[in-house]
């Protein structure tokens, strides 16, 4: 839905949300990354295995089609092969198991696309930028609900992979931008009438009470980058809430932490729940005038947080993983 936000019939606050994100995209765009490293909750890993997907093929590109709509919204990245091997062998020096998504093209779906649709000036740039896309590790089913329920279980294993990903990124001498989902969550009561912006019933999203005090924990750990605001407050909530974005943060966090929190600014430019679901389009970047100069990864790191339009994905058999080529 923010994709367009003159279309007719959409709920009230998505123009807010579209804004957030292409601030969120102009920001990306002025600090003119060399890396984008795209961390998905609904990755092709993600319904078949609970181990972290790293995409491997040379390049990615879907479209953000729901519902039939939208599919004129099509976008092509290219992968940095060469950063995804050598991230793939960081993580199995740690022990981390992963699954390689390889072929020669793999999908993008719309939880990838919308995002990446706010970045696509990206291309225009003097040098644009190779992608690396990880699918977020969750328990086999992939669904919100099914991540939603255990990611109280996951935040250790997350905050322990986000310290990997800062790992492999202090011996990366790019400029690198980490972007990730921000929607929150799942379960807000709602107006919207058009089914085009309601979950499918097959979902079975419940509403609940804890979808608004969840929202309001995750932007203020966004504000201070607390982590109690997200790995107590937020996570004593997040099974009733439902957030396919929640593993993301705290993931983020685990990044952050090692780097430093108190390296990065936060800039929080919209939170609304124009659906059943709140977004949130936020940007944490290191400051290029920084005091401090320990850091190893210093001026070269940016987090932007954008929020898709995401649904969950169960069933894609477009590739089979475990490292086997695309299937025809």
């Amino acid at each position: 839905m923010v994709l367009d936000p003159a279309r007719e019939g959409l709920p009230d606050g998505v123009a807010e949300i579209t804004n957030g994100c292409r601030a969120v995209g102009e920001c990306v765009a002025a600090w003119e990354p060399e890396l984008v490293v795209l961390l998905t909750p609904h990755g092709l890993s993600a319904s078949k295995s609970p181990r972290p997907g790293i995409y491997m093929t040379p390049s990615a590109t879907g479209t953000a089609e729901w519902k039939d709509q939208y599919k004129e919204y099509e976008m092509s990245i290219r992968i940095d092969v060469e950063a995804a091997q050598n991230f793939l062998h960081h993580l199995g020096t740690y022990g981390v198991a992963c699954v390689k998504i390889t072929g020669t093209e793999a999908p993008l779906f719309r939880s990838e696309i919308v995002p990446l649709w706010f970045l696509r000036t990206l291309a225009t740039l003097r040098r644009p930028p190779k992608f690396l896309i990880v699918s977020l590790p969750t328990p086999v089913g992939g669904t919100s609900v099914i991540r939603s329920a255990v990611s109280k279980d996951r935040i250790e294993d997350n905050l322990q992979f986000g310290q990997h990903l800062h790992r492999f990124l202090q011996y990366n001498h790019q400029k690198v931008a980490v972007v990730l989902s921000g929607d929150l969550a799942h379960t807000h009561a709602t107006n919207c009438t058009s089914e085009l912006y309601l979950p499918d019933p097959t979902w079975k999203l419940p509403v609940s009470d804890a979808a608004a005090v969840f929202d309001a924990m995750v932007e203020k750990w966004a504000q201070t980058l607390n982590r109690d605001f997200l790995t107590k407050d937020a996570a004593a909530l997040v099974a009733k809430a439902i957030s396919c974005g929640f593993d993301g943060f705290v993931v983020l966090q685990g990044l952050m932490e090692r780097e430093g929190t108190r390296n990065f600014e936060s800039h929080i430019f919209a939170r609304h729940r124009p659906s059943y679901f709140g977004m949130m389009a936020a940007v944490f970047p290191v400051p290029k005038r920084s005091e401090h100069r320990k850091s190893l990864l210093g001026k070269r790191l940016s987090m932007p947080i954008l929020s898709p339009f995401s649904a969950d994905r169960e069933n894609s058999d477009a590739f089979e993983l475990f490292g086997r080529n695309r299937m025809s």
